[in-house]
């Protein structure tokens, strides 16, 4: 299977599960929206892996869906349901919890786990709107627990966030 057919296997799953069966919006649009901006995160960071374009795509289906997790690995492999599994939140009874019991599962992924998250709290950011004054109070939680001064190829994302939330009325 090509690079394309897999992420758009990928782009038909998480279109199937959160716009077709959940009826799921970002804002006023469909889910895929935010899916999409995501992966576009990662190519503007010269990221076309195809494990990490895979999993941007599926990112959110395990928390948000019916999906389990190894529907994921029966569909798209180990690699992607492992990179899918570190950044789906934790059970917790209040965000700050489930931030801190899904941070750590991150980094101990290791740093496409963080890449992955990264391109979606970018992607988020970008976007605009409410949240955005929520991941500006979580940042320097966030930052703490996920950067790391010798992950060369997460870098430029981490300044690109650091520029986007210092810059971000909020």
């Amino acid at each position: 299977m090509s690079l394309m057919d897999i992420i758009a296997a990928a782009k038909s799953y998480a279109t199937l599960h959160h716009v077709i069966r959940k009826g799921q919006l970002y804002g006023v649009v469909p889910y895929t929206h935010h899916l999409d901006q995501a992966d576009r995160v990662l190519l503007r960071f010269d990221e076309d892996r195809i494990v990490l374009r895979t999993a941007i795509w599926l990112h959110d289906v395990v928390e948000d869906t019916d999906v389990k997790l190894r529907d994921i690995e029966e569909n798209f492999g180990e690699e992607v349901a492992t990179l899918v599994g570190a950044v789906t939140s934790e059970e917790g009874p209040n965000r700050r919890t489930r931030n801190a019991l899904t941070y750590p599962k991150i980094r101990t992924a290791g740093p496409d786990a963080v890449r992955l998250k990264l391109a979606d709290r970018i992607a988020n950011v970008e976007n605009g709107g409410g949240s955005v004054s929520m991941y500006f109070r979580e940042y320097p939680d966030f930052r703490h627990a996920l950067f790391s001064p010798v992950d060369s190829l997460n870098s430029s994302m981490w300044g690109h966030l650091d520029h986007l939330l210092q810059h971000k009325v909020v």
